[in-house]
């Protein structure tokens, strides 16, 4: 296996050279070496939604698997473990899975591979984006979660917590309040998807936001994709689209 790593090394060098030759940001594919030999990474899988219990019906055939039984560990941190968070908990095990309720804000990093062992699906529900970005980089749940998703395990985001995949939140300042979150020192997101979604645009309740909202997107070129409540964007891999839920 030594020669082979070995080859995988200069390979990766070389691409790197190339690249910057061409002057170009250099993209080297990801390569897991394991004992059975060379392997590529699970693509990723991402279901962003406004609420994603509304279209889980539509998510569900687009999952790696079946419901039954599978552990979703569902981040409730956002919506301050509001009375409808029991609600949606209540939904998605009647679809088969079981849930694992989490609230980041009581986590520190090295809580975090025994509170989600056994997870196979990560969930994180709607409430207020600073307050849940906040969580997520205080708790170090940034990082894992990055390496939980490179690894293929799917990850479902209802309204903040889809936004907060995209690069940018400061841009939903008008529709949740970032005094809630007084530690959060950026306003970055974790980058995952290369733009924001912005969650509800089709809510009357949401409309007196949208036009400062969008204003502030433009101003300030943050990219961003819309999203009306009975919709998600599925990503997998390299590739996304936005499904329209057959449920009404």
């Amino acid at each position: 296996m030594g020669y082979i790593k070995l080859y995988l090394q200069l390979f990766c060098c070389c691409m790197i050279l190339f690249a910057k030759a061409q002057n170009q940001e250099p993209f080297v594919e990801e390569i897991l070496l394991s004992s059975e030999g060379i392997s590529k990474p699970e693509p990723i899988k991402l279901y962003l939604a406004s609420n994603a219990v509304a279209v889980m019906d539509d998510i569900i055939p687009l999952l790696p698997f079946a419901p039954n039984g599978r552990q979703v560990c569902y981040i409730t941190t956002a919506g301050y473990n509001a009375p409808w968070i029991q609600d949606n908990i209540k939904k998605i095990e009647a679809e088969g899975f079981q849930v694992r309720p989490v609230d980041l804000a009581v986590l520190s990093p090295k809580d975090l591979n025994a509170v989600f062992e056994g997870c196979d699906i990560i969930w994180v529900g709607g409430g207020n984006t600073f307050y849940l970005l906040q969580e997520v980089r205080r708790s170090g749940f940034d990082a894992f979660l990055k390496q939980k998703i490179v690894s293929g395990i799917p990850y479902v985001g209802t309204s903040a917590g889809s936004i907060i995949l995209g690069p940018h939140i400061e841009l939903v300042k008008f529709a949740d309040d970032p005094m809630e979150a007084p530690d959060l020192t950026s306003y970055e997101g974790l980058d995952v998807f290369p733009l924001v979604p912005l969650a509800h645009i089709d809510n009357p309740e949401f409309k007196g936001f949208y036009k400062d909202i969008l204003l502030f997107a433009l101003e300030h070129d943050i990219p961003f994709v819309s999203l009306k409540e009975q919709q998600f964007i599925f990503v997998e891999g390299d590739n996304w689209r936005i499904v329209n839920s057959q449920k009404r």
